[in-house]
């Protein structure tokens, strides 16, 4: 928490019959009052599950058909260029669009009742035609909280109360309201150029059933527990929330029907994190393993990820955010490959019960696939090419032959050691299942039909499972990254083992947030120092090119940092540092922290890197108008226009300049 200047945060977790909480810091830091597990935090896109359990509860009775066009249950909402399933809604594929001026929209400060909420996006045309394009909405939530209300004659909330909260006994939840008086009110802060300060005030019923609940880590434990045990839905319900929609281009976007579902390494899970003034949340939910944990804070802008990684990981006794890294490119892409092939096969496989298919000719187009795209010839005769073929082999477009043969090893391991031996896989990772696998060839007596792997394959699995167990040594597996982390020390140490091995684990992301953490402090010799040792311990990386580009940025070496850009993009374009969220992301950053030049030299290298992406255009138009280059900020915007025609909310920005 010091790291992060975090003030309060409330943890909860349950795991089988044992439930645990605690509080830390402050609900209150004025009147030094202690957050505590019945601390009462609005939570934000949390919110968003309930709406789709509404929604659900109402397709089961009849009363909501998930096909018809939304229109259908909000008509006041305008008819739009194509008809938008409610379905699709839940999915973020609708086409609505998300806040387009936040510094409008997510600040007001006055009551909004249904109607009011929805008027405030009823003007926007479609960002796309539904069922193309993955784009995350708060609106098209508030959509399908109206259709709740016209559906059931309940108001949102009356509704989620009675069909959600008192069956499971939240007694603790509710609508949040600035008036009511509500036992546990956390106060909300953020910070401003690295000092803490109050959290505006911002009413936030007109994003009612996308963010406008408020409740505790305890309730939040009953809600998973009512999860796990399947309540308040038919089991095909929840088995229709908790699958991948997705694009009509085939590729799964990891979001069901209200609920994030790509898996955390092997687990399967359902999840949702949730962001507005005055708190950060997060819940997460291993239905398998009969696991959940909440968290909840009263920073803004809070990273969570290493308070529930890390609480995750103690519960289960398991490296949950470990990644690892190759020094050769063609052998990361592989390695990559074996992983997540493990990681969707066996929560699949625990999800579902049975692999994904026991045909065996389409078992054996999966495993000839598989053998294909991962060769190193393949590979380095054009890297591009092969990543895309071995990532479409994930989704629906591919026809999911990777997950294919992770669901079939999976399914053969458990035939063959037993659910139990399966289970420990989540803990001995991705290489010792690739390599029982294998050892399944020997087995005269195996009863399912054996489909091999590739020799060289197996030769390089070998060869990266003796190096691996050399290298991840107990002293590397129990490494924690802090400021308090002697670094002097750590180097030599790190290169030393390092050098040996043709893997070895990455510590990218646990050194970028040190460097953060002096950042704030002002002390930048000490951040980019730190950010240059981990780009020599990984050379290839594009997070440690890019953690690097952004500390130069903010210091002002805006030349450095752009070499370090394109660095990245060399290696691997469509790395996810480099994508049109991780770029937006870090520009609001440099703006926050008035890093005016550094953010010019910025978003003007993020156009660089994506010329066609209209949303860069826009942004590059928003930061320059603010700027007061109006001029500048229009041509932005008619670029903007250009690439992107719909956005005819562009011509009021262009009038303004």
């Amino acid at each position: 928490m010091k790291i992060d200047q975090a003030v309060g945060l409330s943890v909860a977790f349950l795991k089988g019959n044992l439930l645990w909480s605690h509080g830390f810091g402050y609900a209150d830091l004025e009147n030094k009052v202690p957050a505590k597990p019945e601390s009462s935090y609005r939570l934000a896109s949390i919110t968003k599950t309930f709406t789709a359990i509404a929604i659900m509860q109402l397709a089961e009775r009849g009363r909501i058909n998930l096909q018809a066009d939304i229109r259908t249950y909000v008509p006041y909402f305008p008819r739009k260029k194509w008809p938008i399933p409610v379905r699709l809604l839940l999915g973020h594929l609708g086409g609505i669009s998300h806040y387009r001026n936040y510094a409008v929209e997510g600040r007001i400060k006055e009551h909004k009742n249904t109607r009011e909420a929805i008027a405030i996006f009823a003007g926007f045309d479609l960002v796309a035609e539904p069922g193309t394009k993955y784009h995350y909405s708060s609106y098209g939530f508030n959509l399908l909280g109206a259709a709740i209300e016209s559906a059931s004659g309940l108001s949102y909330g009356e509704y989620i109360t009675k069909n959600i909260f008192l069956p499971l006994g939240m007694k603790d939840s509710r609508m949040d309201d600035p008036l009511e008086i509500i036992p546990n009110r956390v106060r909300g802060y953020q910070l401003i150029n690295g000092q803490l300060k109050n959290s505006e005030f911002v009413d936030i019923s007109s994003r009612f059933a996308a963010g406008g609940t408020r409740s505790t880590v305890i309730d939040l434990m009953k809600y998973a527990r009512g999860i796990i045990q399947q309540k308040l839905l038919r089991p095909a319900s929840w088995r229709q929330m908790f699958t991948s929609l997705a694009i009509r281009d085939g590729y799964f976007t990891g979001y069901g029907l209200g609920w994030n579902v790509r898996p955390w390494q092997s687990h399967f899970q359902a999840s949702h994190g949730g962001s507005q003034p005055e708190t950060r949340t997060y819940l997460l939910i291993f239905p398998t393993e009969n696991f959940a944990l909440a968290v909840a804070a009263n920073l803004e802008r809070l990273d969570l990820r290493p308070y529930f990684t890390r609480l995750a990981e103690l519960v289960l006794d398991e490296d949950l955010d470990l990644e690892v890294y190759c020094p050769q490119k063609e052998d990361h892409l592989i390695y990559q490959t074996i992983a997540q092939t493990f990681y969707y096969g066996l929560s699949q496989y625990e999800w579902r019960h049975s692999p994904l298919t026991s045909k065996p000719q389409e078992l054996s187009r999966a495993f000839n696939y598989f053998n294909r795209h991962l060769n190193r010839r393949f590979i380095a005769q054009d890297w591009a090419k092969a990543k895309k073929k071995i990532d479409d082999g994930f989704h629906p477009r591919g026809s999911q032959k990777m997950i294919k043969v992770g669901t079939w090893m999976a399914y053969s391991l458990a035939h063959a050691k037993g659910e139990a031996a399966l289970r420990q896989y989540h803990r001995r990772g991705p290489l010792a299942f690739f390599q029982d696998y294998l050892q399944l060839q020997k087995e005269k007596s195996f009863p399912l039909r054996y489909f091999p792997l590739e020799s060289s394959l197996k030769n390089l699995v070998a060869k990266w499972q003796k190096d691996w167990q050399e290298v991840y040594t107990d002293e590397l597996r129990h490494l924690w990254i802090s400021p308090a982390t002697d670094f002097e020390q750590l180097w030599p140490v790190l290169k030393e083992k390092f050098a040996r091995s043709s893997l070895y684990p990455d510590y990218t992301r646990q050194f970028a947030r040190v460097a953060t953490f002096y950042l704030r402090r002002k002390q930048a010799e000490k951040a980019l120092s730190l950010l240059k040792h981990s780009l020599e311990l990984y050379p290839q990386s594009t997070a440690a090119l890019t953690h690097l580009a952004q500390a130069e940025f903010w210091v002002g070496h805006t030349q450095v940092a752009r070499k370090l850009y394109l660095r990245a993009q060399a290696i691997n374009p469509q790395a996810p540092e480099l994508n049109v969220s991780a770029l937006l992301r870090f520009a609001s950053q440099l703006e926050k922290g008035q890093r005016q030049q550094p953010l010019k030299a910025f978003i003007t290298l993020a156009i660089e890197l994506h010329p066609r992406q209209a949303d860069l255009w826009e942004k590059a138009g928003d930061i320059f108008f603010r700027l007061g280059e109006k001029k500048r900020a229009r041509q932005y915007y008619r670029r903007a226009l250009q690439l992107d025609p719909q956005r005819k909310h562009l011509w009021e920005k262009i009038k303004k300049t």
